[in-house]
This record gives structure tokens, C-alpha cells and sequence, in this order.
């Protein structure tokens, strides 16, 4: 068993187990003693996870795509039972020695298809075979610092081919047009999406996911931002942005990203 294939089912399977069995013995057998939690939602540690799952008997988590980069595994999935709706979005674990030891998330509600009939999950799930995954981050990470940390939304058209990008954030049809038509929109309104430092990246064949801070309107959020590539250009975007507290605020001490 490859290190990928065996860190993909540790993680699926303490997610599960812990998330839709509601079996708490799960944290004795996946989590690390020393378990860092950095989820707004959570408060520190295990204890704060066994309190989460047992606040929450009809929790359940619907996993669509796992991926997999050195010792993080990231699940893009659906959540219900947590809050009054589903929430929608991304689970971030750090695996070392065999155990998970960190924990980030990014959750939004979950809502209906956009303009051009796309949903959240919808879409590939495989990170398929053949891809070169680090040359795409390197991809990733250049458009992230050009036309997100720097707002040029007209360098898009480099990263995409022909005007074509598959769009599932709620709020934006497919095209490069349109998402930059929305970006400009907002910051013209002073709403605009500010990012200001890309924390992580997980990479696994076609797909790169970017996980980022900034602020919308003053107030802080992360950015979780699902890439995925095709033949050298950004071809489908999938997000779950949200506000978070400052880390001073936080339920624990251990900041949010």
C-alpha cells in the first residue's frame, strides 16, 4: 500500500467513523494525544471534539473528493446535522506517526445551483493519473499571487483556456468573463475579495486546493479554493469562503490558520 492510498484511508476512515457513526472511540485510535484544533468551531483538543459530535446525535458527512500531499489530507464534502441546513466545504488534517495531529476547516451553507445550473460537489472527483501535481501547483500558486493577492482579475484570461472556467461558487455563472465581471463588481462596491497570504496548498493530480486568509467588507476570512487543471490552464473552481474571528477570539489558542 502506497503512503497516498494508506494516509486516504486512515482519514476517510476517522472521519467516518468519528463524523457519521458518531464513534467516539475513533479519537483514541486516529487522533493524536496532542491533537491541535484550529476550526472556529471547535473548541480545543479532543475534548472539544467529543463534544462536538455528541452536541450533534444526527450529525452525518457526505465525502466527494479526498486528496492527498506528504502527510495532508483534504476532504471536500457536505455536512448535515451540524447546523439547521447542510454546510458545505472542506476538511484540512495534518497525519504524522500513523496519527492525525491538526485540523483546519472551512464550512458555508449549503445552497442552490448557480446561474449556469452547478452546484458545490458537483463535478470530477477523481484526481485521476498522469497529471504532473506540482507543476500545476506551481501554476496555482503563480495566478493565486497575480490576480488574487494583487487583484490583476484581467490575468484570468491567461490562466484559462479561451474564456472557458466551470464555475460552482453560488454566486457566479461559468466563464472567465463572468467571475471577473463579479471580482470587479464587488471591489467597485467596496465589497471586494481581499486576500492577503496563501497559508497552504494541497496538490494531487488534476486538482489544487488553496487555503488562504484575507478580509471581506474589514471583516477577516478564509478562503478554501478548490483548482482544478487541464492541460496547463484552470478549467473548474470550487470554494467555501467564511468569515472567521481573530484569533483572540478563537475557542482555543491556537489561531485559525
Amino acid at each position: 500500500m502506497s503512503q497516498t492510498h494508506h494516509l486516504r484511508e486512515l482519514v476517510t476512515r476517522a472521519h467516518h467513523e468519528l463524523f457519521t457513526l458518531h464513534d467516539i472511540t475513533a479519537l483514541e485510535r486516529f487522533f493524536s494525544p496532542a491533537f491541535i484544533e484550529h476550526s472556529p468551531l471547535v473548541t480545543n483538543g479532543l475534548k472539544g471534539l467529543r463534544e462536538l459530535v455528541e452536541a450533534h446525535p444526527s450529525m452525518l458527512h457526505d465525502p466527494y473528493r479526498v486528496l492527498v500531499d506528504a502527510d495532508l489530507v483534504a476532504i471536500h464534502g457536505r455536512f448535515t446535522g451540524l447546523d439547521t441546513q447542510p454546510l458545505v466545504g472542506f476538511d484540512l488534517y495534518r497525519v504524522q506517526d500513523k496519527l492525525i495531529v491538526e485540523h483546519w476547516d472551512g464550512l458555508v451553507p449549503q445552497a442552490a445551483p448557480n446561474a449556469s445550473g452547478r452546484t458545490q460537489l458537483d463535478g470530477p472527483v477523481d484526481p485521476g493519473i498522469g497529471h504532473d501535481a506540482e507543476q500545476n501547483r506551481a501554476l496555482v500558486v503563480e495566478f493565486f499571487n497575480r490576480c488574487l493577492i494583487q487583484g490583476d482579475y484581467e490575468a484570468f484570461r491567461a490562466y484559462t483556456a479561451d474564456g472557458r472556467l466551470l464555475q460552482h461558487s453560488p454566486d457566479i455563472a461559468d466563464g472567465t468573463d463572468a467571475v471577473i465581471a463579479f471580482l470587479d463588481q464587488l471591489r467597485s462596491t467596496g465589497q471586494g475579495l481581499h486576500y492577503n497570504r496563501l497559508h497552504r496548498t494541497v496538490a494531487e493530480g488534476q486538482f489544487v486546493l488553496t487555503h488562504s486568509e484575507g478580509s471581506i467588507s474589514g471583516q477577516r476570512h478564509a478562503y478554501f479554493e478548490l483548482w482544478r487543471i487541464e492541460n496547463g490552464k484552470i478549467a473548474e473552481l470550487w470554494d467555501a469562503i467564511t468569515p472567521v474571528p481573530e484569533d483572540n477570539a478563537a475557542l482555543h489558542d491556537h489561531g485559525i490558520f
